[in-house]
């Protein structure tokens, strides 16, 4: 059935599918953003939950073309491949989109990374900076970027969204979510000064297709179920977190964050750190503001 609430697909988003392509990537069929010079180098972007390449496009727009940026969407999310079929622990966990990372970096001949990371991405980054610590990537982080992110799950303040799918099993829904229910994912997660822009509808409506595509509103909330591998592995991750000393770190986050509470951040700032922890830039954003702060990649 055609939900006639549904718009069409925004100009900025469909020009944003038309630069990027779809992958083969370990197996797996990809989107990638693939922009700027070919070079070895690249800002190599992880977005979040439940996110999409997409997000970041208003970065990679501040970029420009004279640096390569790669961002892909996850699997599970946006163009990617959405399999239907097994459990959350079957095809999407963190390692898996890891994985996945690792192996389009090395299938782009990138050699060295700026990576930036967002909300889940934050923990799927953190992996990647474990595996880089431990001389298993191909690749060179020089610099690490990470944003708001409930790595730290211990802390972490659920949405009822987020409450009430944790409950129902790691699988996929058998039916699509509606559009209107889609939509109402994302409001509440930006701060109050994206809200009022004149474009905000547009910006959740692109967010919006990216997870009605491809009927992955079914299985949006199995993947929510990372919340609960971040538990299981959440030495490892906190480890990584605090004590990462093979590159500069920063760490920006929003000070209206529902869900990566601000004292997430606060709680980073306060450990010890070694001399490559470079700063913290708060700013009065929301969770998912990450595309309005383009200029941070730039460093």
């Amino acid at each position: 059935m055609v939900d006639a609430t549904k718009p069409p697909v925004p100009k900025k988003l469909a020009k944003w599918r038309k630069e990027g392509q779809v992958l083969d990537v370990k197996g797996h069929k990809i989107f990638v953003h693939d922009s700027g010079p070919k070079t070895d180098d690249a800002v190599f972007i992880v977005h979040g939950y439940p996110g999409s390449s997409w997000d970041f496009q208003g970065v990679v727009e501040r970029i420009g073309d004279n640096v390569r940026t790669v961002v892909m969407d996850m699997r599970g999310f946006g163009l990617s491949e959405k399999p239907m079929e097994g459990t959350y622990q079957e095809k999407y966990t963190l390692e898996l989109q890891a994985d996945i990372y690792e192996a389009l970096a090395e299938q782009l001949g990138l050699k060295t990374i700026l990576l930036v990371a967002h909300d889940m991405g934050q923990t799927v980054g953190l992996e990647l900076m474990a595996r880089f610590e431990e001389g298993r990537t191909a690749f060179r982080i020089r610099h690490a970027i990470l944003l708001d992110g409930s790595t730290l799950v211990d802390m972490i303040g659920l949405q009822p969204f987020q409450e009430q799918l944790l409950k129902e099993p790691a699988v996929a829904y058998d039916d699509d979510m509606s559009w209107q229910d889609i939509y109402a994912l994302f409001p509440d997660t930006f701060g109050k000064e994206t809200r009022a822009r004149d474009d905000f509808d547009e910006i959740v409506t692109c967010m919006s297709h990216q997870i009605d595509h491809d009927h992955g509103s079914r299985v949006v909330g199995s993947i929510g179920h990372y919340l609960l591998e971040r538990k299981e592995d959440f030495g490892r991750w906190s480890r990584t977190l605090f004590t990462f000393k093979h590159a500069p770190m920063t760490v920006i986050w929003g000070v209206q964050d529902p869900v990566a509470v601000i004292a997430m951040a606060d709680r980073i700032k306060g450990n010890d750190r070694s001399p490559t922890y470079t700063s913290m830039r708060i700013r009065a954003i929301g969770h998912q503001s990450s595309g309005l702060i383009g200029s941070a990649t730039q460093s």
